[in-house]
């Protein structure tokens, strides 16, 4: 059974109760932009401590911004997991270890372009490494096929090391079935947009 993390954005109008009345889901996955690694701009980090009064799940912030070391102190002690780009500025062992000297789980994002061999020097320090199955930026996209072989690539290692694999970018119930060996799945429109969210997540965790 795969874990399914809701994947919301930290948007200037954020609804604290857009998770209302869905239950099933194992974590909450918070997109955060700072309109220079990508486009867009989701900036409100108020977002986190709204999320951590209202629900009990872990929080995984997802930075997909350029210095992720100078949001850490901002948001930390309202999420369970920190998550930055490999292709993010800053030394990336620093990063780390601020965020575990918080108490907190540390992960690193590969977009669709970074091979998986850049992680493997971080991989015994990592909780989690997150594979981008689209470019970051926006929800809606289709999903890239790569990153199945990226995701069977990476798992060879958790026979080595003690990490989970997050897949995030254009998941839906087809191509969750294709994701064998990954641990979490991050999703957006596929359980928000569906007429029943709570069944589509159990759909999504039994996918095989």
């Amino acid at each position: 059974m795969k874990k399914v993390a809701i994947s919301i954005h930290a948007t200037k109008d954020f609804d604290p109760n857009v998770l209302n009345g869905i239950t099933g889901h194992d974590l909450i996955h918070v997109d955060v932009m700072d309109g220079k690694f990508v486009k867009t701009e989701n900036l409100n980090l108020i977002v986190f401590q709204e999320l951590k009064t209202n629900y009990k799940l872990p929080i995984l912030a997802h930075m997909m911004v350029t210095e992720p070391q100078i949001y850490i102190e901002r948001i930390i002690k309202h999420v369970d997991f920190y998550v930055f780009h490999f292709e993010s500025e800053g030394n990336k062992s620093n990063i780390i270890k601020l965020i575990k000297k918080n108490g907190k789980k540390v992960g690193i994002a590969l977009n669709p372009e970074t091979p998986v061999k850049s992680v493997l020097p971080f991989l015994n320090e990592l909780d989690v490494v997150l594979i981008m199955s689209v470019n970051p930026g926006w929800s809606g996209q289709t999903f890239l096929p790569n990153s199945i072989f990226k995701v069977n690539e990476l798992a060879r290692y958790k026979t080595i090391y003690n990490f989970e694999i997050d897949i995030d970018g254009g998941i839906n119930l087809e191509n969750a079935r294709k994701l064998a060996k990954v641990d979490i799945l991050s999703s957006s429109s596929t359980i928000l947009k569906s007429e029943n969210p709570t069944l589509t997540i159990q759909k999504l965790k039994y996918s095989k």
